[in-house]
């Protein structure tokens, strides 16, 4: 049921936010033109336009489709569905040694990892608070869908909601996968707590509260936008710009100085130096990727095969999140377990996009 209803939001959410979005993009593309007429040809619109516009429109572009996925998310939040959900997911969780109680920290991973580690403290058992806190960042977050929107709009057009739907699949997969591996090692192994014996009920819901935590969300989206990727956004600039002067020598600038550095790693998954600048700047936050991919590449899909651009897509879900999420485990549990998470997502990452792109070469 939940995947059937997952799969009705996601085509929803194109279905809906999918002219908008191309209505936004217009818009953008307007201001832009509109800037770049009316300043002097200099560094100093090179900054503004094609850094800061072009960065910080390709994220609010994709704000209808996130709107959406925040409206649901809330929703289900409110009415208790997540809630019901973790009664009926109870004896699946216990099979992996877990509390039904530690799929609710999951779902609401898909808005933030950040909230959701802190939502684990809830669950009881030491060892599984702490298994529960260590699932939580193979959850895809919001942080992560601009950039699935951007690529996915661009590669897959004719398969956008088939192609979003599996990156949110396979990340509860590799979540539930992770846990029930860890589950078994001397950390974790031990039984789990009692059974859930009481359905929770379902509420009419409250749409003062859903637009509250559709407003908070929100905020926080375009907090990030507005400080962590404006600023992503002009070193992405200048690393690009110089020292050559312009953008007319990209090959010989910072920014391809340091892809081709770490280039050699990435290009047994299918990808150059500039998509390895994609991934290099979502350190900070993920929505950054969107950001740097839109001044690299615009919206142009061209240039990518299905099978990188999904090795890619991958990639973006399963290396570790942002500095905060590993700063909060960091803080619940210790440094070796956030260390810990950083390498195995990484070699994770880099080894099932390596399979997604041999296959795609298989392929052709």
């Amino acid at each position: 049921m939940l995947i059937v209803l997952l799969a009705c939001v996601f085509w929803v959410t194109f279905a809906v936010g999918g002219p908008i979005q191309e209505w936004l993009q217009r818009g953008v593309d307007a201001f832009y033109g509109w800037v770049k007429g009316i300043m002097t040809e200099g560094w100093m619109r090179s900054l503004i336009t094609d850094g800061i516009i072009q960065g910080v429109g390709s994220l609010l572009t994709a704000l209808p489709n996130i709107l959406i996925l925040f409206f649901f998310l809330s929703l289900m939040e409110e009415t208790g569905y997540l809630a019901r959900v973790s009664y009926y997911m109870d004896g699946f969780m216990h099979r992996i040694g877990l509390h039904g109680y530690s799929f609710i920290p999951l779902l609401m991973g898909f808005g933030c990892n950040v909230p959701a580690i802190l939502a684990a403290k809830n669950v009881q058992n030491e060892k599984e608070r702490m298994l529960t806190m260590l699932m939580v960042p193979f959850i895809s977050c919001s942080g992560r869908l601009p950039i699935y929107l951007l690529l996915i709009a661009t590669v897959f057009p004719t398969h956008k909601a088939l192609v979003l739907g599996s990156l949110y699949l396979l990340s509860m997969c590799f979540s539930l996968g992770f846990a029930a591996v860890m589950s078994k090692t001397r950390w974790f192994n031990m039984p789990a707590d009692c059974p859930i014996h009481e359905k929770p009920k379902l509420y009419a819901p409250n749409w003062r509260h859903i637009g509250r935590h559709i407003w908070m969300r929100t905020t926080d989206f375009l907090s990030s936008v507005f400080t962590v990727i404006v600023v992503a956004s002009v070193v992405i600039w200048v690393l690009e710009y110089f020292p050559a002067g312009d953008l007319e020598h990209l090959e010989s600038s910072w920014l391809a100085a340091i892809g081709k550095a770490i280039e050699p790693v990435m290009r047994p998954l299918g990808f150059d130096w500039k998509m390895s600048v994609c991934l290099l700047s979502g350190l900070p936050a993920k929505e950054a990727i969107a950001s740097t991919f839109a001044i690299l590449f615009g919206t142009d899909g061209t240039v990518f095969s299905a099978a990188s651009a999904y090795a890619f897509l991958i990639f973006t879900l399963l290396y570790f999140p942002c500095v905060a999420t590993i700063n909060t485990i960091k803080k619940e549990i210790n440094a070796k377990w956030a260390t810990f998470i950083v390498i195995y997502s990484l070699v994770l990452a880099w080894v099932m996009a390596f399979i997604i792109n041999m296959i795609g070469l298989l392929l052709q």
